[in-house]
């Protein structure tokens, strides 16, 4: 081999461990840089899976702000804190912020969601809130403490057992109870003053739209939508059988007219009975059970169970009383939170208002 092939070979082999270090090198940096995309991709899902959790968990339960620590996500750890107005200040009463954390290795990433919870309605004043004089006829129970899905009693957080901008004639041997000053007073014969709001001073709804606060024809769009099960008919016989009522179902009957005697199965949500007449009417509410808010021009003879409220916004009902039989009227802030949940187009649970990343 000659000196100019051994100096060639030489110059390769210079070439080669030369290409080699600087490869190596490459290789390393690469490495490390992928490992640091990973880190913080992880970390970012991590704190976004800790917020959808958050999130799950207060839909099911509106009081629930005990969060998570250390969560296991993948390949990361995830955590959560919530904050409402009585641990923050600047926020609404309705409002929760949670504040959800993510990471792995040396990345870390965190998640900031407002939310707003679902309210009762504040056009529901009690178990019964009327525009008129009501009256109670035969062993009909109107009971404003407040109640759980179920029916079960919640001590000291109900509201009045009937409030109305005229008065109340209680009659037969009906009853009625509700919460005053967080004091419970059992449904009785007659009622607890303290618990019946005659001739009221506030502004009453002009419109089933304005128990929620919201612009004509909201409710009535939304049923249209079918959302969560809503069903919009002008004649009660379209509407599906057996009756079981979900989301917004608005009957909008035409002028005079009556829908009666129905058995509600189990239903819930929003029942609107309306025509812009304000003369539309529901009757004999015979049986069944129905969770959640029924708003009627018209409402007389109540026989079923209603869990939640019931308005009615006449001024002249076309009946003698608003319940004569064996039914009750049990106020349910969980029952009526659900249905202003579902109105605003919700399943039931919160409504995010904001998402920083």
């Amino acid at each position: 081999m000659g000196k100019y092939s051994l100096i060639v070979i030489a110059g390769f082999v210079v070439t080669f461990g030369w290409i080699r270090a600087n490869l190596n090198e490459v290789n390393a940096l690469f490495s490390d840089n992928f490992l640091e995309y990973y880190d913080r991709t992880v970390s970012r899902l991590s704190a976004t899976s800790a917020a959808q959790m958050a999130l799950a968990a207060l839909s099911d339960s509106l009081s629930w702000r005990a969060g998570y620590a250390d969560l296991s996500i993948g390949d990361g750890t995830g955590w959560a804190t919530l904050e409402d107005s009585s641990t923050d200040t600047t926020l609404d009463a309705d409002e929760v912020r949670i504040t959800a954390g993510g990471s792995s290795g040396e990345s870390a990433d965190t998640v900031e969601v407002l939310v707003s919870l679902p309210s009762v309605p504040p056009g529901v004043h009690g178990g019964v809130t009327a525009n008129s004089t009501v009256h109670t006829l035969g062993g009909l129970i109107i009971d404003g403490r407040d109640h759980d899905l179920n029916g079960n009693l919640i001590a000291g957080t109900g509201t009045m057992g009937v409030s109305t901008k005229q008065t109340f004639d209680q009659g037969g041997s009906s009853t009625g109870g509700g919460t005053a000053a967080g004091v419970d007073y059992s449904p009785s014969d007659p009622a607890n003053p303290a618990v019946i709001e005659e001739n009221a001073a506030y502004d009453f709804p002009a419109s089933p739209d304005s128990v929620f606060g919201y612009a004509s024809g909201a409710l009535k769009a939304m049923a249209q939508s079918g959302a969560n099960g809503g069903q919009y008919v002008t004649d009660p016989a379209n509407l599906t059988f057996p009756l079981s009522l979900s989301g917004v179902t608005y009957v909008e009957l035409a002028s005079g007219e009556t829908w009666q005697s129905m058995d509600f199965g189990s239903s819930s949500g929003v029942l609107v009975v309306h025509n812009s007449a304000g003369n539309a009417a529901i009757k004999n509410l015979n049986s069944g059970t129905f969770k959640g808010l029924i708003i009627a021009d018209d409402i007389e003879k109540i026989h079923a169970t209603l869990i939640g409220a019931v308005v009615s916004l006449t001024t002249t009902p076309s009946g003698n009383c608003i319940g004569n039989g064996n039914g009750e009227i049990r106020y349910s802030s969980t029952a009526l939170i659900q249905a202003a949940s579902v109105a605003a187009g919700g399943g039931g649970g919160v409504t995010v208002l904001s998402w920083l990343e």
